[in-house]
């Protein structure tokens, strides 16, 4: 795959990380279903951009994108490329669970995690190197594009610290959006008592561990701030996405 940014040690500016997500996404977009579904895709757009909006103003225009794909993922690239499988939409019990992961993801693109991760993957194709970062393609057996890449870009992966930034953003979006923040806390601990026997269905725990701490600091974050409904029109897009996509509540 050809691709007009190759690595190096200099950090991205808000144009060059969204050329970089752009062909991580088409190179995404050839491996996997996007789902064509205006209202769902609508009703995921209306709840990412709650949480965006909740983060101040954004160097890039962000897009929501569903993936036609039974595993409990998500995952985004950088220049705000955001995406999530119908197996995560039917798993999430209610729009908090699903805004905290949101919450997670646009904070990973807003923070330049994917990014900075890819840059450490010197001499590599830029957008490869993304995709292996963010998602579980290159060990997962899905695709063939890491081999011959070596072992660094194989076993890449967002840092703890990364992680613990992006449970903290998350956090902040969600409660300034108006949603409950213990949603991301309650998905955690669901996905933590399942992941031991079904580690390929949840393919959000291998790139996103799932640790007592991490809980546990999120837990402190979230402290006693009140716990309370959605704003109506995030409450309305979940419901759409429940009939789309059979969400559990």
């Amino acid at each position: 795959m050809a691709s007009a940014l190759l690595l190096s040690a200099c950090a991205m500016d808000a144009r060059e990380e969204r050329t970089l997500g752009a062909e991580a996404a088409a190179e995404i977009e050839r491996r996997v279903e996007i789902v064509r579904d205006p209202a769902g895709e609508q009703a995921l757009e209306t709840i990412g951009m709650a949480l965006v909006e909740a983060g101040g103003g954004v160097a890039y225009p962000y897009a929501f994108r569903i993936v036609r794909d039974s595993t409990v993922n998500a995952f985004a690239l950088p220049g705000g490329f955001v995406y999530v499988h119908t197996g995560l939409l039917r798993t999430t019990r209610d729009v908090s669970e699903l805004a905290g992961v949101l919450g997670h993801e646009v904070a990973h693109a807003r923070l330049s995690h994917g990014a900075r991760q890819a840059r450490k993957q010197e001499g590599l194709s830029a957008a490869v190197a993304v995709v292996c970062v963010v998602t579980g393609f290159c060990d997962s057996g899905l695709s063939q594009m890491a081999v011959n890449l070596g072992a660094g870009v194989l076993t890449a992966r967002f840092s703890r610290t990364d992680e613990l930034q992006a449970d903290s953003a998350g956090i902040e979006y969600t409660t300034r959006a108006g949603i409950d923040p213990r949603g991301m806390v309650r998905f955690f601990e669901r996905l933590r008592e399942q992941s031991g026997s079904v580690p390929t269905y949840l393919e959000w725990v291998s790139t996103h561990p799932i640790e007592d701490t991490r809980i546990a600091s999120a837990e402190r974050l979230i402290g006693v701030r009140t716990n309370r409904g959605a704003p109506t029109k995030l409450e309305a897009a979940f419901n759409v996405l429940h009939t789309r996509y059979g969400v559990r509540r």
